[in-house]
C-alpha cells in the first residue's frame, strides 16, 4: 500500500457550513467516536474573524486561526483553501489564496457573476493550481437518476423539466441580507441553476427570471423562479420560495417527455420515483379527424398501453466523494468532480436570470 501524502488545508470561514461540515470531514471532531480525522489530509490552519470561533477552533483541533485571509495566506501553511465565508467574499478569498498558490475549493454560489468568476478563473490557471467549486447537488442520486432516465429514451423526447421547493420561513440570517451577498438566488438558486443545466441537452437559448423579497427579516430576495429554454426546445424551470404557506406537497422533481413522465416527491432523501410511459410501437395509431368530431364526442382518455410503477432512485454510475475527489485531483492528477470551466455557464445563466428580474431586489 502506497504511503498516504496528506494535503494540508485551511478552512476560510467557521460559520455553520465551514465548521460543522467541512473542517470535520478533513479534520473529524474530537468530541465524537465515529467522526475520526481523514488521514489524508492535515488541516493546519483556518481563518475566522470572531474571536471566540478562533479559539475554539485552536483549542478543539490544535491549529492556528487568522483573523485574515490576507495573514493566513502570507503564512504559506496550507496547499488546499476551503472557502466558506459569506458570498460577497468568495472572489477576494478565493483570489489571495490562489495568488499565495493554494488550490481553492469554494462554496456555493462561485461567486456574485460571471466577471467575478472570470477573475478567479485566470488567477487559478496563472498560478497552475486547482479551483474547484462545492456545487453538491450535482452529485444527489435524484438529478444523476434523472439524467439516466432522460439518456434512456423511455419518455420519450424530454420537452419540459420542472423543480419545486416551497415552504415558509422568515428567515433573518446574514443569508437574507444584500450587504453580504444574501439571497435565495444565491443560495439555493445557485444549486437549481446548476442542476438544471446538467438536464441540457442543447445550448441555452434564453433565459426569465423572477426574484422577490416577500416575508424574509432582510432585504435580499425570498422568492425566486427561473426559466430556461433550450435551442432544441427543451424547458427548463425552477421555483422555490421561502414565503409560500402552502404547496409543500408538490412534487420536488417533474419530468415530462413525448411517451411518459416522472415524477419525485418533495420529500428529505426520497427513495423512490413515479414512472408513467408507453411504448409508442405498441400504441394504436391516433389520426386527426378534422375539424368535425365524429359522434359529437371528444373520446378523453385516450386508450393508450400504459405503464406505470414505482422505480427505485438508483443512479447507474457511482459519484465520488467530494473530498476522496479532492485527494484524487491533487495528489494523483486525476479530473475534478466540478472543474471551474463547467460552472462558468452556470454564473452565465445566474446573471441573465438576475438581469430579466424586473424586481428589485
Amino acid at each position: 500500500m502506497a504511503k498516504i501524502k496528506p494535503v494540508t488545508a485551511m478552512v476560510v470561514g467557521l460559520g455553520r457550513i465551514g465548521f460543522r461540515y467541512h473542517l470535520r470531514r478533513m479534520a473529524g471532531d474530537p468530541r465524537e467516536k465515529d467522526m475520526p480525522a481523514d488521514p489524508r489530509f492535515k488541516v493546519t490552519c483556518a481563518v475566522e474573524t470572531e474571536p471566540d470561533r478562533r479559539r475554539e477552533a485552536e483549542e478543539l483541533y490544535d491549529i492556528r486561526a487568522f483573523s485574515s485571509v490576507e495573514e493566513a495566506a502570507k503564512a504559506r501553511m496550507a496547499e488546499l483553501a476551503v472557502i466558506c465565508t459569506r458570498s460577497i467574499d468568495h472572489c477576494r478569498h478565493t483570489i489571495a489564496c490562489l495568488k499565495a498558490g493554494m488550490h481553492c475549493h469554494v462554496e456555493k454560489p462561485a461567486a456574485m457573476n460571471l466577471r467575478e468568476f472570470d477573475r478567479m478563473h485566470a488567477a487559478a490557471k496563472k498560478a497552475g493550481v486547482l479551483l474547484s467549486f462545492n456545487q453538491s447537488l450535482r452529485g444527489h442520486d435524484d438529478l444523476r437518476f434523472i439524467r439516466d432516465v432522460i439518456d434512456s429514451k423511455i419518455l420519450g423526447k424530454v420537452y419540459w423539466i420542472r423543480a419545486t421547493g416551497l415552504s415558509y420561513y422568515r428567515r433573518n440570517d446574514w443569508q437574507q441580507l444584500k450587504d453580504f451577498g444574501g439571497g435565495l438566488f444565491y443560495n439555493g438558486g445557485s444549486h437549481g441553476v446548476d442542476q438544471m443545466l446538467q438536464l441540457a441537452d442543447a445550448p441555452v437559448y434564453d433565459v426569465w427570471g423572477d426574484l422577490k423579497h416577500v416575508a424574509a427579516a432582510g432585504d435580499a430576495e425570498d422568492f425566486l423562479r427561473f426559466s430556461i429554454r433550450t435551442t432544441d426546445g427543451r424547458l427548463l424551470e425552477y421555483d422555490c420560495s421561502l414565503a409560500s404557506a402552502l404547496g409543500g406537497d408538490l412534487p420536488r422533481w417533474l419530468v415530462c417527455g413525448t411517451n411518459g413522465a416522472l415524477e419525485i416527491p418533495n420529500v428529505e432523501a426520497p427513495k423512490t420515483a413515479k414512472i408513467r410511459y408507453f411504448d409508442p410501437k405498441k400504441a394504436p395509431k391516433r389520426v386527426n379527424e378534422g375539424p368535425v368530431p365524429v359522434g359529437r364526442q371528444y373520446r378523453i382518455p385516450e386508450e393508450l398501453p400504459w405503464i406505470e410503477k414505482e422505480i427505485p432512485i438508483a443512479p447507474r454510475k457511482p459519484w465520488q466523494e467530494w473530498y476522496d475527489n479532492l485527494y484524487d485531483a491533487i495528489r494523483k492528477g486525476k479530473p475534478l468532480n466540478v472543474p471551474a470551466e463547467s460552472v462558468r455557464l452556470t454564473m452565465w445563466t445566474m446573471d441573465k436570470v438576475r438581469q430579466s428580474s424586473q424586481w428589485k431586489r
